[in-house]
This record gives structure tokens, C-alpha cells and sequence, in this order.
């Protein structure tokens, strides 16, 4: 990742992307925490009726680290991202970081129509340093740093209406936060989260109709389980002390388990 100041960004990111939204159709930007300091940038669709698929041709957002802490782009919507550091010292902020990571794809991408509310991961990224305090967020378009930095505000440049002709507009609104659902990440309850995660009990294994698991002062978020080709083929967020897996067939598969801020992966053979 290339490393800057601020009085050398190119203030024409933000001026090419500032148009407005159609209606109520757009999107918002949300932190994915994948578990071991593996993060993704999710694109949220508003509440829509539209079947028609969105096509993106560029993005960008900005995300604000601890001071000290670096991050490493492990995918993109594109694979050809630009994630370019900057020091929070150069905007008087100087217990934070921050990377400006945009995109312009050489073909445009689809993503799932917005009647379907599917989330689409755009840029996953890992955390260096096991930080243990300060806060991982997006920045918002409406926060003091981005209104005086206009060129750090999320945006997309994508078609999102079915007329024949491809119209690329902004559809992140860029005077409002652009964000929704998590946000941020506190890095502060990390380590006692992961210590308490690996202290779960999980049994049996190999189990036949139902594993259990034994919590011990934490409290679960959900529970996936992923077959061997990584299909989801089951996902739970209820009675999470018992897993039922009738439903499945015998075989080995990939059990993750969630709190809010970290996740644990094991091995589950199903008899």
C-alpha cells in the first residue's frame, strides 16, 4: 500500500462521484468481521423493490485504524484495488490511521438485484499487528474529517436503473453517513473474546444428530456450518447450546462459531 500525506490527495476522486441518488435506490457501506483480524467492506442495498441487477463500475470508502496499526488488502470487487495510507497526525488526529482504498474496474461488476437485500462483500482486508485497543471503522460521509476532506467520502459509481442505457451515477449518498449495520469494531474486547472462545466445549465429535455447545460467560452470535466445497448448508442464531444436524449427511464439514467480535472454525465429522 502506498503511503501519502493529505495535502497530496487528489481532491478529483470525490468531485467525479458526487452526484446524487435516484429515489430511494442506492446503497450503504458495512464492516464484516470474518474472525482473526480478517475484515471485509460489505454493499448493502436500501430497501427496494427493483429486480434489476446492479452494475458497478467504481467505489471507494475510507477506513480509519488505531494509530500505529496497518491493514492488507486481501480481495477486491475487481482485484486491482488502491489502498493508499495516510497519518491521522496530518488532520490533527493523531491517535489514528487511515487508508483511502478506491477501485475502477476495467469491466463493470454485477451485483445481486436490490429486492433480494443481499449483502455483497467488496473489499476483504487483514488487520497487522493484533491490535488489542482503539476502534476499526468506515469513516462516515457526514463525519467532520470527511466533510472537510471530501475526497475520503464513500461513494459508488454504478447503473441501478433498467432503461436500456448505462448510466452510471453515484448511489452512496454523500451527505448523509452512508453507512449501516456495524460500522466499527472495538479491538479493546477482542482478546478477552478470543480467550473465552477457545475455552468452548463442543461435543460430540464426531456427532450424529446433535453437537453441543457449552458456553462459558460469552454469549454466541451464530453458528455456520460450511461442507467441504464451502456451501453453507446450515446457519443458526438460535439455541446455539444445540446444534441439530439431522438435516445433513454424513461427512466432514466446517463448523464456525460467532460472538459479535471474533469467530472460531473447527472441523466437524458428521456420522
Amino acid at each position: 500500500m502506498n503511503k501519502f500525506t493529505l495535502t497530496n490527495v487528489c481532491m478529483t476522486i470525490y468531485c467525479l462521484f458526487t452526484l446524487q441518488m435516484n429515489a430511494q435506490d442506492g446503497y450503504t457501506y458495512t464492516l464484516i468481521d470474518n474472525g482473526n483480524y480478517n475484515f471485509s467492506i460489505g454493499a448493502v442495498p436500501n430497501a427496494s423493490s427493483s429486480n434489476f441487477a446492479t452494475s458497478v463500475q467504481s467505489y471507494g470508502f475510507t477506513i480509519i485504524l488505531p494509530d500505529g496499526a496497518t491493514a492488507t488488502v486481501i480481495s477486491s470487487l475487481g482485484g486491482a484495488v488502491s489502498a493508499t495510507f495516510f497519518d491521522g497526525t496530518n488532520v490533527a488526529q493523531p491517535t489514528l490511521d487511515g487508508y483511502l482504498i478506491t477501485e475502477t474496474l476495467g469491466s463493470p461488476a454485477s451485483l445481486p438485484a436490490p429486492s433480494t437485500g443481499t449483502v455483497t462483500p467488496i473489499v476483504t482486508f487483514q488487520v497487522n499487528g493484533a491490535p488489542t485497543s482503539g476502534t476499526l471503522e468506515i469513516l462516515a460521509n457526514n463525519s467532520a474529517l470527511a466533510t472537510t476532506i471530501t475526497s475520503l467520502k464513500s461513494f459508488m459509481q454504478a447503473d441501478m436503473i433498467d432503461n436500456g442505457t448505462a448510466e452510471f451515477v453515484n448511489v452512496v449518498d454523500p451527505n448523509a453517513s452512508g453507512l449501516s449495520g456495524t460500522p466499527s469494531f472495538d479491538f479493546e474486547t477482542l482478546s478477552v473474546e478470543e480467550t473465552q472462545l477457545e475455552k468452548l466445549l463442543i461435543f460430540p465429535n464426531p456427532a450424529t444428530d446433535v453437537v453441543t455447545i457449552q458456553q462459558s460467560g460469552i454469549t454466541l452470535q451464530n453458528v455456520e456450518i460450511f461442507d467441504m466445497n464451502g456451501r453453507l448448508v446450515l446457519s443458526q442464531k438460535n439455541n446455539l447450546e444445540n446444534i441439530q444436524l439431522s438435516n445433513l449427511k454424513s461427512g466432514m464439514y466446517m463448523m464456525r462459531i460467532a460472538t459479535q467480535k471474533v469467530s472460531k472454525t473447527i472441523k466437524l465429522l458428521k456420522q
